[in-house]
């Protein structure tokens, strides 16, 4: 069996994804890489064994010997790409979410049905070893039928690291309560077996709200990905940033 050979668009934190599906002679190779800074580019590219790089994802679309594409581009440009891909007969595995609106989902989700190319969503918590346990546990009757799940999920360092880059500009991203939060409620609805009537919520901006702002266009520091201010440098509270779900 030849390997299905894969194009990855965007080489940024997701990368470890594309390496997983790297696996040369054993099903799947990683044979084009795509990122419009060409630095990541050159970099990202020592790690897999490609010979098509690109700044221009199209170029991929339009070759006929790559068979799929990992889609791990920020938020707001999951649409366009998933779209175009989806048109160009191209399986997709595009990164949650689908996109920063529903219209643009209902748009990917219409694409795919009306073409018939295969689409996957990147949405992994429900498959990780503990939660599949629980859902196991709950399956069999162990603890009787689920009334209430709660969930705590903590950010640790908070929004020092996730609001440094493109996160940070509301206008690509659905913010950190669908991009964090997502895994918690499909989690959720997944052991409880339903999906929530209701939603009551309330929040508070209680560690970064009285920061400055970073100004557009700053550009990231070095070592922006490892070095975090914890706590943060305010006077304020320095308790752990943490979100909390409950369903009944």
């Amino acid at each position: 069996m030849e390997d299905l050979r894969i194009g990855v668009i965007g080489l940024g934190l997701r990368t470890n994804l594309a390496l997983s599906a790297h696996r040369p002679g054993k099903g799947s190779v990683v044979a084009a890489l795509c990122d419009s800074d060409p630095a990541v580019l050159k970099r990202q590219a020592e790690k897999f064994e490609a010979d098509i790089l690109t700044e221009d994802y199209r170029e991929l679309l339009d070759r006929k010997d790559i068979d799929a594409v990992i889609v791990m581009t920020p938020d707001d440009t999951h649409e366009r790409i998933a779209v175009e891909a989806l048109e160009a007969g191209k399986a997709v595995y595009l990164e949650k979410p689908l996109h920063i609106t529903v219209e643009g989902c209902d748009n990917i989700l219409r694409t795919a049905k009306r073409t018939g190319t295969r689409l996957y969503v990147g949405h992994n918590m429900r498959h990780m070893g503990v939660v599949r346990l629980m859902r196991d546990i709950i399956q069999k009757g162990v603890i009787g039928e689920p009334k209430t799940v709660w969930v705590r999920h903590f950010v640790s360092y908070g929004g020092d690291y996730y609001f440094k880059d493109w996160h940070a500009d509301r206008t690509r991203t659905t913010g950190l309560l669908l991009q964090k939060a997502a895994h918690d409620l499909d989690v959720i609805h997944w052991l409880a077996g339903g999906y929530t009537t209701r939603v009551n919520a309330l929040g508070d901006l209680m560690l970064y709200g009285d920061l400055p702002r970073r100004e557009p266009g700053t550009p990231r520091p070095d070592g922006w990905l490892r070095e975090f201010e914890w706590p943060p440098p305010s006077a304020g509270t320095s308790t752990t940033s943490s979100t909390s779900r409950t369903c009944r």
